[in-house]
């Protein structure tokens, strides 16, 4: 088993990639310098934890699906999904509409999964070259409930509600869930990415966790006031 650090997280975990990234990172300030720096950052933190996999190592699980910021991969051995992302590219930012999101914000974004919804996402490696990132995590494997494997809408509303997420509409159909004591925000929680497990709980897929910037911020509390 890894060490733990002083403050109680795994050197090797997916918050201690977030917080080396963070640090390492912090002092730059233009957005193509960031991308640099938190890449140069991730590379150090991975190969100080032995996290650095070739780009053929997803080949040796069965592939599942592909959607818009993983490849998804079978390990029926370990019973985990595992995600590699798309070359150069962290999914969606919380930030606004249509914003990608950085590394830093990637793993955030993972972090705040495991910590709100008690998800077990971790880091399996890194993978890069001189101009080319993946990132490959697991997760565990879900099986999904035989008769009722998709949720409602208000079923998700309610999951979302007990733990202090307020709902908002302001594109109809596309809800975003809001959280005001921490002021975050999750987004893309459709009933794709939400599942029903075989014991009939309901468990996250791929959201899209962070923090606002201030024009959604702005629309979001127009909607609650």
């Amino acid at each position: 088993m890894p060490e733990e650090t002083r403050r109680g997280i795994a050197e090797d975990s997916l918050e201690s990639a977030a917080d080396f990234v963070r640090r390492s990172s912090s002092a730059v300030r233009t957005r193509g310098e960031r991308v640099r720096a938190e890449r140069r950052a991730l590379i150090e933190w991975a190969e100080k934890v032995g996290k650095v996999v070739p780009f053929s190592h997803i080949e040796q699980f069965a592939r599942v699906s592909e959607g818009a910021e993983h490849c998804v991969f079978h390990d029926a051995v370990r019973a985990v999904a595992v995600k590699a992302t798309h070359v150069n590219r962290f999914g969606h930012s919380a930030f606004g509409e249509g914003v990608p999101a950085t590394l830093l914000e990637y793993l955030d974004r993972l972090a705040m999964q495991n910590l709100l919804f008690g998800d077990d996402l971790r880091i399996e490696g890194v993978a890069f070259d001189e101009g080319q990132m993946e990132i490959i995590t697991t997760q565990p494997w879900i099986v999904a409930h035989a008769d009722m494997p998709t949720p409602s809408q208000s079923e998700i509303d309610e999951y979302f509600g007990e733990f202090g997420f307020r709902k908002v509409e302001m594109t109809p159909g596309v809800p975003i869930y809001f959280q005001s004591d921490i002021g975050i925000i999750v987004a893309d929680a459709h009933d794709r990415n939400i599942l029903r497990n075989e014991s009939g709980r309901l468990v996250p897929i791929d959201l899209v966790i962070g923090k606002p910037g201030p024009e959604l911020l702005r629309l979001i509390l127009e909607q609650l006031t």
